[in-house]
């Protein structure tokens, strides 16, 4: 669980980087780009933080598939969220997207298989 752990404290870095990219990037002024890069890096730094936290495999392991999840999120959003004539949004989002989709789906699949064989 150990690779899991620091695979999402790289998710909490990348979330980090999410929000400050549109103020370092130049794109701030474009609302729907700068809220969806807020709001996903925030949750990106809870989640990945939570998760390299925990203590449980199954909870690493779900959170690890909602930062993935997150990541495609980042990557299709230019395109749904209409901001992909910013090039500099739409590339960030790109590239923090998936490497959040790659960073998440390696945690998750480094958690203990035996997840579920637990007993009370």
């Amino acid at each position: 669980m150990k690779t899991a752990k620091i695979l999402n404290w790289l998710v909490v870095v990348a979330g980090v980087w999410e929000v400050v990219a549109p103020f370092i990037l130049g794109y701030a002024a474009i609302s729907g780009a700068l809220w969806d890069a807020i709001i996903i890096g925030v949750v990106l730094i809870i989640l990945g933080a939570w998760a390299a936290l925990a203590g449980q495999d199954s909870t690493v392991k779900l959170l690890s598939w909602i930062n993935a999840v997150l990541g495609l999120w980042l990557v299709i959003a230019p395109f749904i969220i209409s901001y992909s004539s910013v090039v500099a949004a739409m590339w960030n989002d790109i590239i923090v997207g998936v490497v959040v989709i790659v960073l998440g789906v390696w945690a998750a699949l480094t958690v203990g298989s035996s997840v579920g064989h637990q007993t009370s």
